[in-house]
């Protein structure tokens, strides 16, 4: 599904949230700092080009030492500031300028021998025929596949949908006055089979 997104809000999303992203800290940088301190405290050392080795030792574990606490505190800071790959997305979902999204339907005339008629139905409101349609659902083809068969009473079985692509433009909304961002996707359904009545 696309969306319509403002690159200056989609920047100032990103600048706002630039601290919480990529900074999912896991167990396995404190493992590792716990590890080095412990290798650190059981090896010894020798003097080296005239340092004792002693002072070397001791270089290590205060090194060893500041890394496991450090790792403990981005763990820390981590699971107080939780931002995940999921939140990030979410928010800029929220960006989406898309005020409407419509799936429309075409559903061939395919059991005649030419098949150059489409479903429409008479919508009293706009007075016109229209494609059978229906808001954007997050299952949207299981959506559709259900309101299809209840519509025109045949199993969901039977249907099939190929999504034919999406356009999103921006129109004059009659209801409300004002210009809206519109997203229409299509879809062509092909049934397999047709009760006889309808025929």
């Amino acid at each position: 599904m696309k969306i319509l997104i403002d690159d200056v809000k989609l920047n100032l999303l990103l600048e706002t949230k630039k601290s919480f992203i990529g900074k999912n800290v896991a167990w396995d940088s404190f493992l590792s700092a716990f590890s080095f301190l412990i290798s650190v405290l059981l090896a010894s050392y020798r003097d080296f080009f005239g340092l004792p080795g002693i002072a070397l030792k001791t270089v290590f574990v205060v090194l060893g030492v500041g890394f496991t606490f450090k790792s403990l505190a981005d763990i820390h800071d981590s699971s107080k500031n939780n931002y995940s790959y999921s939140d990030l997305l979410s928010d800029i979902n929220k960006l989406n300028e898309i005020t409407h999204n419509h799936s429309i339907v075409i559903i061939k005339d395919t059991f005649n021998r030419y098949p150059n008629r489409l479903l429409v139905y008479d919508d009293t409101r706009w007075n016109c025929k229209f494609f059978l349609n229906y808001k954007e659902n997050p299952n949207n083809e299981s959506f559709i596949k259900q309101h299809i068969s209840q519509e025109l009473k045949i199993e969901t079985f039977d249907i099939t949908l190929d999504c034919l692509g999406q356009r999103i433009h921006e129109k004059f909304s009659e209801s409300t006055h004002e210009e809206k961002v519109y997203s229409h996707r299509f879809y062509l359904a092909k049934i397999s089979k047709f009760p006889d009545m309808m025929l």
